[in-house]
């Protein structure tokens, strides 16, 4: 089976750093992956964020990418235009 007709599984996986690695190539390809969730770690601006989720698109261009960004005190992207969210109680209240 091609990449590009790959089913996404049912495992979410996160990569080490700013970039793909190997062994992150490998485990993106394995047929059971199906989401890449992104931490502070895999941040440094919006240019690199772009470029690191493009790479992984082009490995497997069927897998959910997401970020650990929940709001409040855990806000991964704060620089570079990023929304700032409000903690999760706070929306609540609205």
């Amino acid at each position: 089976m091609s990449k590009a007709t790959m089913n996404p599984g049912p495992i979410t996986l996160d990569v080490v750093g700013l970039e793909l690695n190997a062994d992150d190539r490998r485990r993106i390809l394995h047929p059971l992956t199906g989401g890449v969730i992104l931490f502070g770690r895999n941040f440094a601006n919006r240019k690199q964020l772009s470029k690191l989720t493009s790479e992984i698109k082009k490995l497997r261009p069927d897998v959910l990418i997401s970020i650990d960004h929940e709001g409040g005190r855990v806000q991964r992207c704060r620089t570079d235009g990023f929304t700032h969210l409000p903690a999760m109680r706070k929306l609540g209240e609205l």
